[in-house]
């Protein structure tokens, strides 16, 4: 969307000596030369600074574009810039006046279940009582979206759900099984033994061997004499076998920024590479993989939650909590 455009960058003056910072200028696309850029004021310092502007757009085409910027320090020197890319779209503002919903699989756009919407502005938040008896125990995918007052439809949003048609006459549980971070699938995980299945509270023995430093999700369902599984409990937990000793990869390792918005930076020890990367949600399932040496990660799609980073490197693993806001 056109207009001013908001922009916090941590600005450090690259001179060995401590200088601070005394001015800074930014330009777009095609660099202008040195000192010729848009002059900003910036705060006082020490050589390092975090300060936020807003920075006009308005005279840029739509589309991708480059932003740079670079600083001048007290010893007359200016920086290498630093550039951040970006997209300019200029969005008109519609009303929602339609929706539709189907299950897993599209009948194609107009050709959904369709459900009556609220006057609105062009958000909406709107309580639907969908009806699922036609469908099959199972794993389902939920999908809707909307069309504006101009005819035109959104991108769909996919909730995935789970029907069961569960027998309510109370039953014993005759075992459970638990897994760590990605489920296996129902009936495949670590299965645990009772000693006793009639009492209501159990303790556990939960191997962990093999784990990587860091936080970890533990899961947990059980099965009851009727041979139906429950619905998951879940809890996150922390592995640190380094016993303080201050060189272990979890330490070391540097995730920011964390809470994120839309990408994630991954600092390593000198020496470190990475060898493969793994992103867990809170069913377990595995939604990101990567295996290059890749530091930075493109995560905009992940909706907003807490997930697992699993990180395998040339000198150990290690494991994060991450949060998309």
């Amino acid at each position: 969307m056109k207009g001013p455009l908001l922009l916090v960058f941590t600005l450090i003056s690259l001179i060995i000596n401590s200088q601070s910072i005394t001015s800074a200028e930014y330009f777009y696309n095609t660099d202008p030369g040195v000192g010729n850029g848009i002059s900003l004021t910036v705060n006082s310092n020490t050589g390092a600074l975090s300060q936020t502007f807003s920075i006009p757009t308005t005279s840029l085409s739509e589309g991708f574009n480059s932003f740079y910027i670079r600083t001048f320090n007290s010893s007359n020197n200016w920086s290498l810039y630093d550039r951040q890319n970006f997209y300019l779209k200029s969005f008109d503002t519609f009303t929602i006046t339609a929706a539709e919903y189907f299950f897993n699989t599209d009948p194609g756009v107009g050709k959904g279940t369709s459900i009556a919407v609220n006057s609105n502005s062009g958000q909406l938040t709107q309580v639907f009582s969908i009806p699922t008896a036609s469908l099959s125990e199972g794993f389902h995918s939920f999908y809707l979206r909307t069309q504006d007052n101009d005819g035109n439809w959104s991108l769909y949003d996919r909730q995935i759900i789970y029907i069961k048609d569960f027998d309510l006459s109370p039953d014993e549980v005759s075992s459970a099984e638990y897994f760590i971070d990605n489920d296996p699938g129902v009936g495949n995980g670590t299965s645990i033994v009772f000693g006793d299945a009639s009492q209501s509270t159990q303790v556990l023995n939960i191997d962990s061997t093999g784990l990587a430093d860091g936080d970890h999700l533990f899961y947990v369902r059980v099965q009851d004499t009727n041979g139906d599984w429950s619905i998951y409990d879940m809890s996150l937990f922390t592995i640190d076998n380094s016993l303080g000793i201050e060189d272990s990869l979890f330490k070391l390792v540097k995730i920011y920024p964390n809470p994120f918005e839309n990408e994630i930076s991954i600092k390593l020890p000198q020496g470190g590479q990475i060898i493969k990367t793994q992103i867990y949600n809170k069913l377990g399932q595995t939604i990101y993989r990567n295996t290059e040496n890749k530091s930075a990660l493109e995560l905009s799609n992940l909706k907003n939650g807490i997930y697992i980073l699993n990180l395998e490197t040339n000198l150990g693993k290690a494991s994060f909590k991450i949060i998309k806001k």
